[in-house]
């Protein structure tokens, strides 16, 4: 009875968690959806820019989904969350855009598309809490036509190792430092997290003959919410022209690529 109460209030805590951040209004999840789309719209204007489609596999609210339906792109999302979902059709209504919207489980979802469906595909902040991480891998390089792209974010072994010692949770810092994945406390419970080390992304990719065309960091020094890098820098509470300073200092030196939040994967599928 007590593991089913838990069980029980994790879902519920879950479920408020998710329906009380809209990231496409968040001020600090805005910044970091900037760098992303600032990546996005250079790459892909390099394979044909405006009516190709696009792929977001855990679109949310639509952070991303929503601008680059503005852009002109074809957008699809898939999201298990009914209630983002929801807040998604309504952000979307409210910016005058359309896309196609899938709530089911990703990789069912997935399963069900077509090989070469779509010009690229996203999993920007989604499979690192998703055990099926390396299947959900598998189907966006199969969905994306030969030359597309894919725009995918890594977390980084640095991010749990200074949260785990921000919060002392020792015992979580030491299995960090010898695993890639498992159940870190959270709260009063345990949740599943994947992160990788550079050479691992690398590895990722060339196992499914995939082109890395690049990797880059993501909140090097600053962070939102119970993230360690917050006591340093929250961008939500800065200024544009802070925040522009900010988005400099953050992505201008590869050496600190392994030090955020995430890593952001840019890889180009091969043409036949």
């Amino acid at each position: 009875m007590v593991n089913q109460l838990a069980a029980f209030l994790l879902r519920i805590q879950h479920r408020l968690s998710r329906v009380a951040l809209d990231a496409s209004k968040h001020p600090a999840e805005q910044y970091y959806a900037t760098i992303y789309l600032e990546e996005f719209s250079k790459r892909m204007a390099e394979t044909g820019g405006q009516g190709l489609s696009v792929l977001e596999a855990g679109c949310g609210t639509g952070r991303l989904m929503i601008p680059i339906a503005q852009m002109g792109y074809r957008v699809t999302g898939i999201d298990n969350h009914h209630d983002s979902l929801n807040v998604a059709r309504s952000n979307l209504d409210s910016a005058g855009v359309r896309a196609q919207l899938i709530e089911a489980d990703l990789v069912k979802a997935l399963a069900g598309l077509d090989d070469a469906s779509f010009d690229a595909a996203m999993a920007i902040e989604s499979i690192y809490v998703n055990e099926q991480y390396e299947i959900i891998l598998d189907h966006l390089a199969r969905i994306v036509r030969p030359g597309g792209l894919l725009f995918i974010t890594h977390k980084t072994r640095f991010f749990y190792l200074t949260r785990a010692m921000a919060m002392k949770h020792y015992d979580d810092l030491e299995y960090v430092a010898g695993h890639n994945s498992g159940r870190l406390r959270k709260g009063m419970h345990r949740t599943y997290y994947n992160w990788q080390t550079r050479s691992q992304i690398e590895a990722t990719y060339i196992a499914r003959a995939l082109d890395l065309l690049s990797l880059h960091a993501i909140g090097v020094c600053s962070g939102f919410g119970d993230d360690p890098l917050a006591s340093l820098c929250d961008p939500g509470t800065l200024n544009e022209d802070q925040q522009r300073v900010l988005r400099e200092v953050e992505t201008c030196d590869d050496d600190l690529l392994m030090t955020g939040r995430y890593v952001l994967a840019v890889v180009r599928k091969p043409a036949d």
